[in-house]
Parts: C-alpha cells; structure tokens; sequence
C-alpha cells in the first residue's frame, strides 16, 4: 500500500475545511414583498425612459455637439443607482416642452456631462 504524499494530504486537509466552512454558512430564505417587487419593476421603467430619451436623434444630437458619443451616455445610465434613475427620469417629466432650463438644470446636466468626459 502506497503512503499518500504530503502535497496530497495538504490538497485533502484544504478540500475538507472549506467544505465544512461553506456547510455552516447562514442561509435566508422569504417572500418577496409587493413593494418590493414593484419598486423593482419602477427601476427598469424608469431606465427604460431614459434610455428612449438618448435615442431621440435631438439629444443624440447635442451629445455630439459636446463631444459625448452616445453610447457612453447609455453606459453612463446603466451605472445609475436605482434612486439617481428614478430621480433624473421625474426631471426629464417635468422640464418645460421648450427646453427653458433653470439654472440647477443647467448646473446638473453640466457635471453629467463633465463626468461623462472625464470617464472617457
């Protein structure tokens, strides 16, 4: 009978321990809420909206005006948080059909557009 090396033995010691570490991990398990599911779904309607409103050749447009190529825009509203999304889309619904920007309008879309450029 052949004695198993220490290389063998330290691989087993090694396969042992972290299979009895990953056995005591907690594990959790619920119901999700109606909220919950709901406020998950608001999130994606609400990339949705602003991911239609980069498509609209006008904004596409203005991007290249200010040297933003479009794509970097998209990739910018994929990397919003949940609450930024929901809050830039509620600004998009509420600004004026003539485009009248208040001056915080100006002041955010600008750092946007400074953070897009910095990125790239």
């Amino acid at each position: 009978m052949k004695v198993p090396s220490i290389r063998c033995k330290l691989v087993i010691t090694v396969l042992a321990a972290s299979m009895l570490a990953a056995t005591s991990l907690p594990s959790y398990s619920g119901m999700i809420g109606t909220q919950e599911a709901l406020a998950e779904h608001d999130h994606s309607a609400d990339r949705d909206k602003l991911q239609a409103f980069l498509d609209r050749d006008d904004v596409r447009a203005q991007l290249l005006a200010m040297d933003v190529p479009p794509a970097a825009a998209k990739e910018r509203v994929n990397a919003l948080t949940s609450s930024e999304a929901a809050s830039l889309a509620q600004r998009i619904d509420t600004l004026p059909a003539a485009g009248a920007l208040s001056g915080n309008d100006f002041v955010i879309i600008l750092l946007v557009a400074i953070l897009v450029a910095l990125i790239l």
